[in-house]
Parts: structure tokens; sequence; C-alpha cells
């Protein structure tokens, strides 16, 4: 079922490891004893070309490119909590102190439409886009229409409240509905409105062989994304309830047939379930460090149920990051609703943005170099086939420590000398190089979850010993889903 992914680039195995051979620190040693330094040797994501997911951060401004203004932001943004009060949440990266990728546009993308797993023609990639537009200014529609799922017959409307979220490749909405609607549930939804390249919107000044390719890809990442959230039914990952046009739901080939019908480019509105509470990131962020860990063990517990339901459905995600985890209600209302039978009867999160997942088989490996670089496993950075599964728990890890650490794993420490600062985060990765600090003293269950899961891959937890941890297991156990 499960294409074949493209070749990846291939590095020299010198000065590299595979986690089971070399050490961590070891680098190529010269005729004269010397040692190469291993960030010689290390691939970065300078180009885009060879990794479809921003690696990125904060958006610049129009002001002249200056690496250092990144690193004026402190660790714990107060204007997280500013950003979570706006009716637009612009889901920027506000984690990492590193400086911003050169030539590389500074946005955060909730989903990447375009990431091939076949063969490609192509000669460049979509990540870190920021001239993808909306087909036909579709912003200012007010009124939507859209069909369910089980009753593609049958139209319903909806009116725009309010923008809640964007991405390179996306904007998502709030909507209302207008008709009577026996659900609650679709009293209130989220609308994934697709962006496109400029390049197929006037794709009369691209290479044909190119806008075709291009179209390819896109239809195909798309199509497998709703294909894969159609089969998903789990309470704690997001819902998709409908579409705009029944037409991406029955054809294999929904933007090439649409387009024979009017030449041009059509809206692509996925109707998904909407989440009051905003994504884990921001949520985390608001609290500056004062996450009480029994939170934070409620919250990842139900993560890891929604990550073993994909790995036991053989959907990985590619993905996870705190961005994509999306509460169901506020922070604050969950924190006081700690005593209530509702919570731990009631999921409280949705896991979100499956612009990446994959349906494969038992044993397969990938070789797409894609996710976000800050949660990205070793493995992935160098090229090499990697399992997605030990991938997604690399990722669990990451988040996990983020959430104890108020920090992710591979930011710089806190403690940083200005070359350590200057060192690429994938240098840090590679070399499996994080510490505690916060938490340094502390005898935490939790902490046994990131050491085995920032780890070599040989040596990596599957999400079934996640799931059975000290950490998650009590809470998992006590979970109805």
């Amino acid at each position: 079922m499960s294409e074949e992914d493209p070749q990846a680039p291939r590095i020299p195995q010198k000065g590299i490891f595979d986690g089971e051979s070399e050490s961590p620190g070891s680098g190529n040693v010269t005729k004269n004893g010397q040692v190469t330094p291993l960030s010689l040797m290390i691939p970065t994501f300078e180009s885009v070309q060879t990794l479809p997911t921003p690696m990125t951060y904060t958006p610049p401004g129009h002001s002249a490119k200056s690496p250092r203004q990144a690193l004026v932001i402190s660790k714990r943004r107060g204007d997280a909590v500013q950003a979570a009060k706006e009716d637009v949440v612009v889901q920027h990266r506000v984690v990492s102190e590193l400086f911003p990728l050169p030539e590389a546009a500074q946005q955060r993308v909730s989903s990447l439409p375009t990431v091939s797993e076949s063969s490609s023609t192509a000669d460049f990639s979509l990540s870190a886009r920021n001239d993808l537009i909306e087909v036909d200014t579709v912003d200012d529609q007010e009124i939507l229409t859209g069909y369910m799922l089980n009753r593609l017959d049958v139209p319903m409307r909806w009116k725009k409240v309010k923008q809640i979220g964007s991405g390179n490749f996306s904007n998502v909405f709030l909507y209302e509905s207008v008709d009577p609607i026996a659900d609650p549930r679709l009293k209130l939804v989220s609308v994934k409105r697709i962006k496109y390249p400029e390049e197929l919107v006037n794709r009369r000044a691209l290479n044909p062989q190119l806008a075709k390719d291009l179209l390819s890809r896109l239809e195909s990442s798309l199509s497998r994304e709703i294909s894969i959230l159609k089969s998903l039914d789990y309470p704690s990952i997001v819902k998709l309830y409908g579409i705009n046009n029944p037409v991406f739901i029955t054809s294999k080939k929904p933007l090439r047939d649409l387009m024979l019908r009017e030449d041009k480019l059509p809206h692509c509105d996925m109707i998904m379930s909407y989440c009051s509470g905003g994504d884990l990131l921001v949520a985390a962020t608001s609290c500056n460090g004062k996450l009480e860990v029994s939170v934070i063990q409620r919250l990842f517990s139900e993560l890891v149920m929604a990550v073993k339901y994909l790995h036991d459905n053989n959907v990985i995600h590619r993905d996870l990051k705190l961005e994509n985890v999306l509460l169901k209600f506020p922070l604050d209302a969950i924190i006081d609703m700690k005593d209530s039978p509702v919570y731990l009867k009631h999921n409280l999160i949705e896991l979100a943005d499956f612009g990446l997942c994959k349906k494969i088989e038992p044993g397969e490996l990938c070789t797409a170099r894609c996710g976000s670089e800050d949660y990205v496993s070793p493995e992935i950075l160098m090229g090499i086939p990697y399992d997605g599964r030990l991938s997604d728990t690399w990722a669990l890890g990451v988040i996990l420590f983020g959430l104890l650490e108020d920090r992710l794993p591979f930011d710089p420490p806190p403690n940083a000398s200005a070359r350590q600062r200057n060192r690429a985060t994938s240098h840090r990765i590679a070399r499996y190089e994080w510490k505690w600090f916060r938490l340094l003293n502390e005898d935490l269950d939790a902490k046994e979850i990131v050491q085995h899961t920032l780890t070599r891959k040989s040596e990596r937890w599957r999400i079934d010993q996640i799931r059975e941890s000290s950490f998650v297991k009590s809470t998992a156990d006590a979970l109805p889903f």
C-alpha cells in the first residue's frame, strides 16, 4: 500500500556514527593523530531541498537579517501568553534560541502537503516557503458549504468566526454552524484551508513538467492525509468530519479532476474537530516553567496512548511536537478539574497535523527526510533509512523533556558559551548532546522515558515500552480509551 520513499542523500560514513558502532563523540582521525570535529561531517538542513519541513523558528522582520536578533528573545516567552489571547494565533517557533537558518522563511508550518514519498523529477522543494497563497482570496468566504464524510449528498453550512491559526501551507479558521445540527460536535468546527504554491496558481510561468510534478506531489500528500484521517477513530486524535467538496473524498486524483471542470486550483477546506485550549506549546510557555508534573503526566500519558493507537494501526506521524498537541480545554480549566471525575474520563488533548503521516508495512523503513528540526531523530539527520516508529518515540522524548525542563533538549544549554550557541541544532542531535538542568537532582519517573528515547536507535524504547513505564502506566490504565 505504501509507496517507496525517495532515496535520501547519503553522506560518507566516516565521521558519523550509526548509533551502534561508534561513540557519539568520535570523529575522523588524521595522520598526525588530530581529530576532525564531528560537526564537519554532519549534514545540516541549510538546503531546503534535502528536508521538506521548515527547520525554522521565529518569522523575521523586514529589517536587515542579523542572526543575533533571534537571541534577544528569552527562553520563557512572555509574548506566548499574549499570543494566546489574540484572535489570530500564528504558530511561530518560540522555544529555541538558535540562530535562524540562512534564507529560510521563518514560520512554523501547520501541514506540509508536498512531501514526496516517491521519486520526483522536480529540482526544488516547497519547504520553508512564504509565497504560498489561497486561491481567489477565499479568506473572505464568510459562509462555508461542506459535506460530512457519511453524508456526502447533504450540504451543510457554517459561518466564519475568526482565524485561529496560520502556517506556510494552510490557514485554520473557527466556523460556527448556521443550520440546525443534532450533533453538538459540529456546532463549532475548525477549518483547515490549504494554501497553494504560487507556481501552481500562476503555472503559466512554470515549466509544464515541473508544474505537473508539483501538482502530483501536492495531490498525493493531500489525498494521503485525508485518507489516513478518515481511517482513524480515537478520542485523542483530531477528527476529520467533512470536506468542502466531495471530490476530495471520492476521487483518487481530486485536484486534476476538479481542474478539468474549471481551469483553476480548487478550494480545499478540511472540516475538523475544534479544540478551544489551543496548542500545548503556547499553553506550556504561559506557565513560565511552573507546569505541575502531575498535569504533565496526565497530558503526556494521553499523548502516548494516541501514538500507540497510530503505531498499532501501522501509521507513523513524523511530525510530533508541542505545537501539534491541541488542548480540548484551556490549560487553566484542565488544572482546575484535577479533582473532578472528568479529569480521567474525558480526553484532554487531540493530536493534530497529519500532513507528514504515512501508512507503513510492519518492518518497513522510510527514507524521506522530513520532520521539524528540534524533534527530528539522528538517523533522519544522517540520511539513512529509519524506523518511523522509533523516530516518533524520539520526538515523544523531546516533548516530555520540553515540558519538564521548560526548554527543548537540543537548544543551547542555559550556561552555553558563544561558541556553543553558534553550534547547529543538528550537531547536538547527532551527538545526543543533551543534559538535565532544572531537574538534575530530581528523582522523577519521567526522566526514565527521556533517557530511553533520546538515545541510539538500537537502545531506544518503542511506544509499548513507554506505555508500560512507571510514569505513564498508572494514568494510562485509568483512562477509559
